[in-house]
């Protein structure tokens, strides 16, 4: 299905930038002074409505076209300084809870009048954002209340650590309240941003084309609100991995996201081809739906976490490339522990917590239950090897993707693989995946003190008292064990050697506003 998104520019002037889109196997023409950057993707875009969609694909493009009142630096200052200003250039605490937020005055949306951004757009997002899916990343939000044009205040139920942090995230990008009341088609597509949508296929490509009247064309480049570097962005998806490598070493994109770990060599061998790789922030995870006899025993659930063999798991999944883990959190996020003692791969201690767990001699089956293909398929293998030798036998069940969450959400599952990927807040992690009554709560698990120990995480001043909380809390929820963190999986990405301007995310969600190819 064709989906063209109506730019709010002239037809003359959308038929002068595509004529003059350049490069190789896009069907797009060719021109020297035309940069076109082409994304090789491992998902389709499935949704482009900020604040009903939740898929890291759609939040990757729309970062391009949108901007939201908070920059997340992803720690690239090299400090402890992780939140810069963005749309807003200043924020302050009047107490506790009364946040003070005055906005840039120099901002105007994308569209044809160049409508400016005032105090009204920003309330507009917000209290929009109450109606929708977003509305988990605004925990704790009461109101806004427009003090001027361009000053607001935020009222919330009470202190929160990171609800200033919240407001960096992308859905919650702010939006035209002019282009809802006009009753505009589709007004979500119209941003702030450096670039603007011109058309989407589905299935074939999201085409993005640089704003020539941005209103940020006079910051400087090192800026996080500089305008473009490409004319184009093109994402296109290669569900299948093998195709996004052949694309790249063929030229017809200029960036392979995520390329299989077992054709590295040949990517590397290529003089055209950066590998790159750092260690990364997305966890995978092997889980249980904790209201499902028999995984409603807590001893039982530890004894399943000593047969895991991590080691075997990490190199099955990814060759090694990733790291091993005990704790629930993320790497890189503030407070992360990972010295507790957890539930090491030991077959005899897994033995006996089994006969302790009321199951001397196993006699358990089971299903577990995971998204189609790598590194999916490969975890699972060995886990269910892993747990035939404790006496558990593990019939396995992939499904695609969508109906392996719905299935996750309704509770129908026993036991699941899933990763999760957070780098900017741990109660993204905390509330959003152990929090009793949480959508993402897919182990279903809830828990008095756990839900005590998150409040206070998020709420607790004394940051010396919050870190002893942070530590107590993944100390408790990984001795609880509804879930065995498998491995944080590297960052390993390809692309054409020429590119420059990467401003890559251990998770994947990178940022490509000021990537370019060079000559």
């Amino acid at each position: 299905m064709k989906k063209t998104i109506a730019l709010l520019l002239c037809l003359v002037m959308l038929v002068g930038v595509l004529a003059g889109c350049g490069g190789s196997g896009g069907g797009s023409g060719s021109s020297a002074d035309k940069k076109v950057l082409r994304i090789g993707t491992e998902a389709d875009i499935d949704n482009l409505n900020l604040q009903t969609q939740q898929n890291a694909i759609n939040n990757v493009v729309l970062k391009n076209t949108h901007q939201t009142l908070v920059f997340f630096n992803n720690g690239s200052r090299g400090d402890d300084v992780r939140f810069d200003p963005c749309l807003a250039t200043d924020w302050t605490f009047e107490d506790d809870t009364h946040i003070l937020m005055h906005l840039r005055d120099d901002v105007h949306f994308n569209d044809e009048a160049k409508t400016p951004m005032t105090a009204e757009d920003v309330k507009f997002t917000l209290d929009m954002a109450m109606d929708n899916l977003v509305a988990t990343a605004l925990a704790g939000y009461v109101g806004c209340e427009i003090v001027d044009d361009y000053t607001i205040r935020i009222e919330i139920e009470t202190y929160n650590n990171e609800f200033v942090q919240s407001l960096a995230s992308v859905p919650l990008s702010i939006q035209s309240k002019k282009a809802y009341d006009d009753g505009v088609e589709d007004p979500y597509y119209i941003g702030t941003g450096p670039y603007k949508f011109d058309e989407w296929v589905e299935g074939e490509y999201c085409r993005l084309v640089k704003v020539e009247d941005y209103w940020g064309n006079d910051l400087p480049a090192d800026d996080n609100l500089a305008p473009g570097a490409s004319d184009v962005i093109e994402f296109r998806p290669y569900i299948e991995a093998s195709s996004r490598v052949i694309a790249l070493q063929t030229g017809e994109i200029d960036v392979c996201v995520n390329p299989p770990i077992n054709e590295l060599q040949y990517l590397e061998e290529d003089e055209n081809v950066t590998v790159y790789e750092q260690p990364g922030t997305r966890l995978f995870y092997f889980a249980f739906n904790v209201t499902k006899e028999p995984w409603d025993n807590q001893t039982l659930r530890q004894a399943v976490a000593c047969a895991i063999d991590r080691d075997a798991v990490l190199q099955a999944a990814v060759y090694g490339k990733g790291t091993p883990q005990t704790t629930i959190l993320n790497r890189g996020l503030w407070g992360f522990y990972d010295d507790m003692e957890g539930f090491d791969y030991d077959v005899d201690r897994a033995k006996s917590l089994m006969a302790e767990a009321g199951y001397p001699n196993g006699g358990i089956s089971t299903t577990l239950s995971y998204s189609n293909g790598a590194p999916y398929e490969q975890i699972a293998t060995v886990i269910q090897a892993n747990l035939k030798a404790i006496g558990i036998d593990v019939t396995l069940s992939p499904m695609e993707e969508a109906t392996h969450k719905s299935n996750c959400v309704d509770g129908g599952q026993e036991l699941f693989l899933w990763r999760w990927n957070e780098d900017s807040k741990v109660d993204f992690v905390y509330r959003d995946l152990f929090y009793t009554g949480s959508g993402s709560n897919y182990h279903h698990y809830s828990d008095a003190h756990a839900d005590e120990l998150i409040d206070k995480v998020a709420t607790e001043k004394d940051q010396d008292v919050r870190l002893a909380a942070a530590k107590e809390l993944q100390e408790y929820l990984v001795d609880a064990c509804p879930q065995v963190p498998l491995y944080i999986a590297n960052l390993v990405i390809a692309y054409n050697k020429n590119l420059q301007g990467t401003y890559l995310y251990g998770g994947g969600n990178h940022d490509w506003r000021h990537a370019y190819v060079a000559d």
